[in-house]
């Protein structure tokens, strides 16, 4: 009996040790965490509301006129992914521009959709609003290949 006791108690502390990851390889609350979990929330999650609660007012009306996750995934950022990952780009350029208030962020989508492997990369732009930081515009690589 002491011996269940014990193994209860251990198996709710691990247990309770865990918390929902982070879906983007940045620290909690950066302009990096806040893009790639905007981008998560429409490809992975498919949960619009989610990311027009992560955007400004304007990004929001925005991507509400889309009516769903995939229709803004598809027709305003040009991106199709059945499944992908998301990365904030670490290569040897800055990882990010960052003023006071705005952070310019580059994102590396690395996906599937329709058996095919995409890789795409876009620049999400970022403001401050009362302590938050909030997706402002969505800038496509120059040298995309889905925008030429």
């Amino acid at each position: 009996m002491v011996y269940v006791k014990y193994s209860l108690i251990v198996l709710l502390l691990i247990l309770s040790g865990c918390e929902r990851s982070t879906q983007v390889n940045a620290q909690l609350g950066s302009p990096e965490h806040v893009a790639g979990e905007f981008f998560h929330a429409i490809y992975n999650d498919k949960d619009l509301e989610k990311a027009q609660s992560m955007s400004t007012k304007e990004f929001a009306s925005l991507l509400g006129s889309y009516g769903t996750a995939r229709q803004a995934g598809r027709t305003l950022f040009n991106m199709n992914f059945d499944k992908v990952l998301i990365n904030v780009n670490r290569s040897g350029r800055n990882l990010r521009e960052q003023y006071h208030d705005s952070a310019n962020i580059q994102l590396i989508f690395d996906g599937e959709f329709d058996d095919r492997r995409i890789q795409e990369t876009r620049t999400v732009v970022l403001i401050r609003q009362r302590g938050s930081w909030l997706v402002s515009e969505v800038q496509a690589d120059k040298f995309s290949t889905s925008i030429r």
